[in-house]
């Protein structure tokens, strides 16, 4: 509960008790009526639990910076052991996730507050796992019990559990967020975990290529900034969420000096970060960016809007004259010398071909067999689009055989695509209901839209079963974004109890999330309605 929420449910409740003890003062509380009892009552326990969240925020707060830093962590070193599902110790957090679960399953006695984004997953989920039993069930009856050394059912439970504890992950935060309401505390946790983040970056410009091997799941030199990650293209999604959280945050602090140091500081991480970094995909995703939110904002029949149009196209084309060259020579360098475009792009095209034929999905298990089935298809066309396009006859398709040809690890190497193979038709329900519902939410803030709209576009060409900051935005944006109250409300008076602290967190967070005051309140109405109830 928010300190002005706290302050006027204490002033409702003393009011009340006041005209109760003049009405009656010699029978007391025993002679009220039991509509006023049972308000007093209630009046009273919101003010207990406010004064009890109040207390505990700056643990909640440590505790979120402490979720923050296993969130952004992403190259743990128990990958080495357990497999890929240890490159995040969120893994690790998954029992905490457990107990919270069947803490809120005895108070509750049933699955409580579900928000819409996580009834979206709930449904995706159960979606899946139709899907994945019907397609290793058909493979079985084909005889095709494994591909390489991996059973094809063992795998399906595999990817299952990542997407379990992407529920789960995203369920905690929802809950965290919902009861650390004060912006204040809020905020010191996002800038706690930025401050790590550019002290990260800052050692391993000056200790490349062996920075901090001791935090990485590999000792190889690496020649790039990369944060806490296994590779550089998988920061920019980091440091976009957090960055774009965190400017709403600043925005909430009380002093202009608080505010204009929080936005300096953000300035100078963000131009580090731009000036150093090597991700070709960051900068075209950042451009992308840049234009839809243009086309989504501006008021093209205003002359200024016009002007200011040119001048970003004017910056755009001089950003693109200065990064284009080393974007287009690491391009080359990479086909020629490498071949992860390649296989990037093989993937890709080998998840198409598979929802092409599947229409449906084809299941987080046997999908495994449909890389063997359309490697030699997708080849002929990558050699036919490399000719055409870069005059190519000839690509070394090596990487992508071998690639392929391995059970381990073994995936598209794009988040949508790779759940598109997964799902197929409901993926494509799932990314359009998911996306649709988190754009209008995001609309009251043009922070929180760029940080969206870059988020989303990022997983085109990275992964997202470990991604877990696009979570931490979904759930964010889940609670404090715009449109946010009426869903939490609706979903407490579906189940949850009246007035129960839960409820109170969910309202004073929209309310601050919102940037809108509280109307006043109409005190004839008000005083009349106290006159009914007495």
């Amino acid at each position: 509960m928010s300190a002005g929420a706290y302050e006027r449910e204490r002033g409702r409740a003393r009011a009340v008790a006041r005209r109760a003890e003049a009405r009656l003062p010699i029978a007391g509380a025993a002679a009220m009526p039991s509509g006023l009892q049972r308000r007093l009552a209630a009046a009273r326990e919101r003010i207990g639990a406010g004064e009890r969240t109040r207390a505990r925020q700056p643990i909640y707060a440590l505790y979120l910076a402490v979720l923050l830093v296993l969130t952004v962590y992403q190259d743990f070193p128990l990958v080495n052991r357990i497999g890929e599902i240890g490159r995040t110790p969120i893994i690790l957090l998954a029992p905490v996730f457990v107990f919270c679960e069947l803490a809120l399953l005895a108070r509750h006695k049933r699955i409580a507050d579900l928000t819409r984004l996580q009834r979206q997953l709930l449904g995706f989920l159960a979606y899946l796992a139709v899907i994945s039993c019907l397609y290793v069930f058909g493979q079985f009856l084909q005889g095709t019990y494994a591909y390489g050394s991996e059973n094809i059912l063992v795998k399906a439970v595999k990817v299952g559990i990542y997407l379990v504890l992407i529920l789960l992950y995203v369920r905690h935060v929802t809950l965290l967020l919902r009861r650390l309401t004060d912006p204040r505390w809020l905020f010191l946790s996002f800038f706690a975990v930025l401050s790590l983040l550019f002290a990260v970056m800052l050692v391993e410009l000056a200790s490349m290529p062996y920075a901090l091997p001791g935090l990485h799941s590999g000792s190889g030199p690496y020649y790039r900034v990369r944060m806490l990650t296994s590779e550089s293209s998988t920061t920019g999604s980091i440091v976009v969420v957090l960055g774009a959280i965190y400017l709403v945050l600043a925005r909430r602090l009380a002093g202009q000096s608080a505010r204009m140091f929080a936005y300096l500081y953000l300035g100078v991480f963000a131009a580090y970060y731009v000036l150093t970094t090597s991700s070709k995909g960051f900068l075209v995703i950042a451009l992308a960016t840049m234009l839809v939110t243009m086309l989504q904002f501006m008021n093209f029949k205003r002359k200024k809007n016009m002007l200011l149009l040119l001048v970003t196209l004017l910056g755009a084309g001089l950003f693109v004259f200065y990064f284009s060259g080393s974007v287009l020579s690491s391009f080359a360098n990479d086909m020629e010398n490498y071949t992860s475009s390649y296989t990037r792009l093989g993937t890709v095209l080998i998840a198409l071909l598979t929802v092409l034929h599947h229409p449906l999905g084809v299941g987080t298990g046997a999908y495994l067999v449909y890389f063997e089935a359309y490697i030699n298809q997708v080849i002929g066309l990558l050699s036919e689009f490399y000719y055409n396009v870069f005059g190519m006859s000839q690509i070394n398709a090596g990487e992508l055989l071998n690639y392929v040809s391995s059970d381990k690890n073994l995936g598209v190497k794009s988040g949508f695509f790779q759940w598109l193979m997964f799902g197929g038709i409901g993926t494509v329900v799932f990314f359009f209901v998911l996306i649709r519902g988190m754009l209008a939410r995001a609309r009251g803030s043009l922070v929180l839209y760029v940080g969206l709209v870059f988020t989303l576009l990022s997983l085109l060409y990275v992964t997202l079963e470990i991604k877990y900051e696009v979570w931490l935005l979904l759930a964010f944006l889940s609670v404090w974004g715009r449109g946010g109250a009426a869903d939490d409300e609706a979903d407490d008076r579906r189940g949850g109890e009246a007035g129960s602290p839960d409820a109170e967190g969910d309202n004073a967070a929209s309310r601050l999330a919102g940037g809108t005051r509280r109307p006043r309140e109409d005190k004839t109405t008000s005083r009349e309605t106290e006159a009914k109830a007495e």
